[in-house]
């Protein structure tokens, strides 16, 4: 037999799925590693769903999706994201990442670079590397709260760039670029001549500060926004993400969406309609029991000695584990076989994350303050082991 792709042999198993199976393993195993929230899908939204379905909305849609809920994307824009859109400038996908894989595969060329945070999603590298393009990445470092530095930006342009990748709120560090920031950052691509790919999945969960959509500055149709319904309305399995962008390249989205998926599941879409379109407290309930959660493990975190990141939005924190030599996948392993909690390995999120351990917020308040115990407990147990390893070397 010949042998599989090279292109696909060369990506890694995302580290977080490499946890999630190996507590698998524990029946009593902590979940702190899985950004999968722990709420049910809201009422009425399932309802809603049960109706298209009862109805006969079973057969394909248009490739960007169906016209109802293209123009509720365009009222939830207006009501919640600070600009206006139309039906031409939006595509309905199937999650956040699709939204992402199709934007970079209009927008780069085998061979264009596109620079990537680090910490940032791993998903942005692997979906870079399947299309024969470079992720270069650029740092957010924590002495800056994790949000970029333009003047870092600038040396990284070459004559390659095509895109920036921006993702605030950002999975995993939970930082909220402020509006300087981000003005700064559209500007840096203006100056450059570069696009703007704006992943903004979490853009209704900020516990501090406000969110900004790039796009509402933008008035040359360089901004690609990403958004989704999984994380706002606990939809993950649902898989309804939308990319705004200029008609050219919506256009060209939904053309390869064909050969791709055709469309997305037609009942999940009519879900979508009621989550954007109906009563939103739920998101305040749901934003507001995150916050509470963050609170707590900040708290427990700071008792157990443990530094990171201080999330202002996302549900999701950083933990520091440089203390001790490991690395952060080695690491995580052995806390799950000592401890039996999961937690996500910072490489899992780019060379400067590893020296960290990504907690999920998505865990009851028990689990939340167990594990995090625990953690700090064996970090610090692993710390003291390898300082004294490395007094018996030097004596050696």
């Amino acid at each position: 037999m010949k042998a599989l792709s090279q292109t696909v042999g060369s990506i890694q198993r995302s580290p977080i799925r490499v946890m999630l199976d190996s507590a698998a393993r524990f029946s009593d195993a902590l979940h702190l590693e899985i950004g999968q929230p722990d709420f049910d899908t809201p009422a009425h939204i399932v309802d809603a769903a049960v109706r298209a379905a009862k109805a006969g909305y079973t057969a394909y849609t248009a490739n960007a999706g169906i016209a109802e809920l293209r123009d509720a994307v365009c009222t939830k824009l207006a009501r919640e994201n600070g600009y206006a859109a139309t039906r031409a400038n939006v595509m309905i996908t199937v999650g956040a990442m699709q939204a992402v894989y199709l934007s970079m595969h209009v927008l780069l060329e085998p061979g264009d670079e596109i620079l990537l945070p680090d910490p940032g999603y791993g998903n942005f590298g692997m979906a870079t590397t399947l299309l024969h393009a470079v992720p270069v990445a650029y740092p957010t470092p924590p002495e800056r709260d994790f949000c970029p530095d333009v003047d870092a930006l600038e040396r990284l342009v070459t004559p390659r760039t095509k895109a920036l990748l921006l993702n605030s709120p950002c999975n995993p560090t939970g930082a909220v670029f402020p509006r300087e920031v981000l003005r700064e950052c559209l500007a840096f691509c203006r100056r450059h001549d570069l696009y703007l790919i704006s992943d903004e999945t979490y853009d209704r969960l900020v516990f501090e500060g406000e969110h900004y959509s790039p796009a509402q500055w933008d008035d040359e149709g360089r901004v690609v926004s990403i958004y989704t319904c999984s994380k706002t309305y606990s939809m993950t399995g649902w898989r309804v993400g939308y990319a705004v962008a200029n008609p050219a390249v919506i256009t060209a989205m939904s053309k390869i969406q064909e050969p791709i998926a055709s469309c997305v599941n037609t009942i999940a879409q009519h879900a979508a309609i009621a989550a954007l379109l109906g009563p939103q407290d739920c998101v305040q309930q749901m934003r507001d029991e995150y916050r509470r959660r963050r609170d707590i493990a900040v708290a427990v975190a700071r008792e157990q000695g443990l530094h990171g990141s201080y999330p202002h939005g996302a549900f999701y924190m950083l933990i520091d584990i440089g203390a001790q030599p490991l690395s952060s996948l080695d690491y995580c392993q052995n806390l799950l076989e000592a401890e039996h909690v999961a937690v996500g390995p910072g490489c899992a999120f780019g060379p400067a994350c590893d020296r960290y351990v990504r907690i999920s917020l998505c865990a009851s308040e028990e689990a939340l303050r167990e594990g995090i115990a625990r953690l700090g407990r064996h970090l610090n147990a692993s710390a003291d082991a390898g300082s004294a390893t490395c007094v018996a070397q030097a004596a050696a």
